[in-house]
């Protein structure tokens, strides 16, 4: 009776799906200069920042009556401090509107049937935003940015969680009257994944690549720290972090040069560790299907088949305009080790607070890469 009922309103969907397909498609993003002035937008039409503001006025009361400059300066920061919790506020806000709204969210993804690629999702983004506004769900119009957005929500909110509970009983109390929508959702979004993972196999594109001229990172630095340190100091967060560290030292002049040394150093090598660690974000489904597809291709698995691995997907991740250059991995260990640090461990991830996604639409083809690597113990 429910799969009826969602297949009946998948099919007075469809009409609705063209209408907007019809229609000049405006995204708060088209509206906005950039997404930090949407999100300032957002903050200041929150009701937790029109509270924040409120609490100005007893304070300049207090300072006018009190006229003590150190209790105004003490209060000021703290204030200060208090606006820092908005954003954080804001999200909960808006993890608890998406979360009232399961439903809905999964309706408009049967209906619409988007895949990995942030352009499908533009159309739900268009008519959730209409949605929520117009049911007072949220105060304004603009409730996603773009489709990357809504992506990301989607798989926050409603796919890493309900595929982590194995339990049935589990999902019905978490998510309950909603769990058949959301079963059909997966099933629907699934599909258009391994409509994709298959277009990608059938390319075959890597496999036409002349490896004979590639050299590897490992053959240009003598040291993997050279590489380490140079790839960190490209990124544009480097001198945010660095600028503030480098100013710390300088009123700790007083102490010896050891503790400053020390103190750099272990600077260089946080840094160094999050370049490795935050290197999967730059790629898109698309670009991990490949890296996976790659080496399910590799007929022999060992150290020189990690290499060329490395090889292929340093000049793929070039081409595609993911990385700047061909030194995105350093050598077939460092592919190895980013293979089971980004997506060997996900498979056998069993938090429950997501803070990203799992890439849980992955899981089925990283599992074919464990068994072809002889880690079926791992699956």
């Amino acid at each position: 009776m429910g799969d009826t009922k969602i297949r009946d309103e998948k099919s007075e969907g469809s009409l609705s799906s063209k209408c907007v397909e019809s229609q000049n498609i405006i995204l708060p993003k088209d509206i906005f200069r950039n997404f930090f002035t949407w999100l300032f937008y957002q903050i200041y039409n929150s009701l937790a920042f029109h509270f924040w503001l409120a609490l100005w006025l007893p304070l300049i009361i207090w300072w006018k009556l009190a006229g003590d400059w150190l209790y105004l300066f003490i209060a000021a920061m703290l204030m200060l401090l208090g606006f820092s919790f908005i954003p954080i506020i804001l999200i909960i806000c808006r993890r608890r509107a998406v979360s009232k709204q399961y439903t809905q969210f999964c309706k408009e993804i049967i209906k619409s049937a988007p895949g990995t690629d942030t352009e499908d999702w533009e159309s739900i983004v268009i008519k959730l935003n209409s949605y929520m506004y117009e049911n007072k769900i949220w105060n304004n119009k603009y409730f996603f940015f773009d489709g990357w957005s809504c992506q990301q929500s989607f798989r926050i909110c409603i796919l890493n969680p309900f595929c982590l509970k194995k339990n049935k009983d589990a999902r019905i109390k978490s998510f309950k009257e909603s769990q058949p929508y959301i079963e059909e959702a997966l099933k629907v979004y699934f599909a258009r994944v391994d409509e994709i993972w298959n277009q990608i196999c059938s390319e075959k594109s890597l496999s036409a690549i002349n490896l004979e001229d590639i050299t590897l990172p490992k053959q240009s630095y003598r040291f993997k720290a050279v590489w380490s340190l140079k790839t960190t100091m490209n990124r544009l967060y480097f001198l945010t972090v660095i600028l503030p560290c480098l100013y710390c030292i300088y009123p700790s002049w007083k102490f010896n040069i050891f503790f400053r040394v020390l103190y750099l150093s272990s600077t260089f090598l946080l840094l160094t560790k999050n370049f490795q660690n935050s290197r999967v974000a730059l790629m898109k489904i698309e670009d991990k299907m490949q890296y996976i597809l790659t080496v399910i291709s590799e007929q022999k698995i060992d150290a020189n088949g990690w290499d060329q691995i490395a090889k292929k997907m340093n000049v793929y991740l070039f081409e595609e305009k993911v990385y700047k250059n061909i030194e995105f991995f350093f050598d077939g260990s460092d592919c190895k080790r980013f293979f089971e640090c980004n997506f060997s461990s996900l498979c056998s991830s069993k938090e429950s607070a997501q803070l990203f996604s799992l890439d849980v639409e992955l899981w089925p083809y990283i599992k074919q890469v464990q068994l072809a690597c002889g880690n079926e113990s791992s699956v």
